[in-house]
């Protein structure tokens, strides 16, 4: 069984709707039975990919931001952020992507960013004069900030099969994720939809004080994790389990919301999360190790450097790529199914992996609010109760700055790298 043939049962069983990780586990075993290879050589292979102490991170991060969104923080974060820049242009509009630059320190997950945010925002929006298919909109467009701004679980997964530092990764991501939600701030500031909406009060220092311990305690766990590794202080994965037992202290004992039902709730999501991601990283184990062994990667690299691109036109054609794949598959199956394939050919190329890995999560944060298949937009669309084509003809926009930040920590890989190579250097 050739890898072409791999491929096209892999796009097949996709296509009929299987999840993810059947989807690529089923042509690995068929290729296992074919070239009569042991089944034993596959179980190795995926319980080799989860017994890793990085990948210990994952379910750590999700229990800390499922913990937070039980507690009652995302309710006090907004109104710390309307506090900030409710009498902006914009009003909730402004509101909802400064909380998700705070909120994206807690959850790591943009789905998750788009779920909590959107059940608390959207509503108020529409009250304010926003058409519910805008408010939609900007929930999911500012959704996307969360996986880039650490801590992150796309970035953790790549950096497991990349063999890659999650530290700098972490770190890497943090200026293209607030310029992001900086650009789309200032263009909310001179969009029509936001010219005769509810504009707040300017916050009193009365008021600030009052929300203040809301935003520290929000901001507390990104600043625990970042300063915690970089210090040397804790690893990764140590750092998302401090994270966790940080959530929980905070939403038990100093917000009161989280009560032993709300825990309950929030770890029994947590371990159905954690499953889903961990069975694909598992399976992933033995599609990198099929890929390798038909030398895939030597293959493509091959053909790429026949065409003698540069760094930037190759990493050009990636985003394309990347993109148009974004649109159709989910980004937990892209990682898993071009990292092992794409690694080795941008180091051959001479691309830093760090730099392709922040590059690559943001192409695939992209392709959760492009439709056909957008999950977050389907997400906001659910909570807001709006069709999918006027969610997407309302985020249209966005792209804007979205595209703006790709191309930038494309052609400029200091803007990604000079913070990690300034703290770990």
């Amino acid at each position: 069984m050739t890898v072409g043939m791999i491929l096209i049962v892999l796009a097949v069983l996709m296509a009929i709707g299987l999840p993810v990780s059947i989807a690529v586990l089923v042509p690995s075993l068929l290729y296992l039975f074919i070239n009569d290879i042991p089944l034993s050589s596959a179980i190795a292979r995926m319980s080799g990919s989860v017994n890793s102490f990085t990948v210990m991170a994952v379910p750590f991060f999700i229990i800390a931001g499922q913990v937070m969104n039980n507690s009652g923080l995302t309710e006090k974060l907004i109104a710390f952020t309307r506090c900030l820049v409710g009498h902006m242009r914009g009003g909730l509009a402004q509101v909802n992507v400064a909380a998700s630059i705070i909120f994206a320190g807690m959850s790591g997950s943009a789905v998750a960013d788009a779920g909590g945010l959107g059940s608390v925002l959207i509503g108020p929006m529409k009250k304010d004069g926003y058409t519910g298919s805008f408010a939609a909109a900007v929930t999911a467009a500012s959704s996307t900030i969360g996986p880039i701004i650490p801590p992150s679980i796309p970035m953790v997964i790549f950096a497991v099969i990349a063999e890659e530092s999650v530290g700098r990764l972490f770190l890497a991501g943090a200026v293209p994720g607030f310029l992001l939600g900086l650009l789309m701030m200032v263009m909310l500031r001179f969009m029509p939809q936001t010219r005769d909406v509810k504009v707040y009060p300017r916050g009193t220092l009365t008021e600030l004080r009052t929300h203040l311990p809301a935003g520290l305690l929000a901001l507390m766990m990104p600043a625990i994790i970042l300063i915690g590794i970089t210090a040397g202080v804790f690893t990764p994965t140590e750092a998302a389990a401090v994270a966790a037992v940080y959530a929980t202290i905070v939403g038990a004992f100093i917000l009161r919301g989280l009560t032993m039902k709300r825990f309950r709730g929030a770890l029994l999501q947590s371990m159905l999360l954690s499953g889903n991601v961990l069975f694909v990283v598992a399976v992933a184990g033995v599609f990198g190790w099929i890929l390798a062994r038909e030398g895939v990667s030597g293959q493509l690299a091959n053909w790429l450097m026949e065409m003698e691109l540069s760094p930037l036109m190759l990493l050009i054609a990636l985003n394309v790529l990347l993109l148009l794949i974004g649109c159709v598959l989910e980004p937990i199956s892209i990682l898993i199914v071009l990292t092992p394939v794409l690694v080795p050919v941008i180091g051959y190329a001479g691309i830093d992996t760090v730099h392709f890995g922040v590059i690559m999560v943001f192409n695939l944060m992209m392709g959760l609010v492009t439709p056909p298949m957008g999950l977050v937009l389907y997400v906001v669309g659910d909570v807001s109760g709006e069709k999918f084509e006027h969610v997407v003809k309302d985020i249209l926009p966005f792209y804007l700055p979205m595209l703006f930040v790709l191309l930038l920590i494309t052609a400029v890989p200091n803007l990604v790298l000079w913070l990690p190579d300034l703290v770990f250097n």
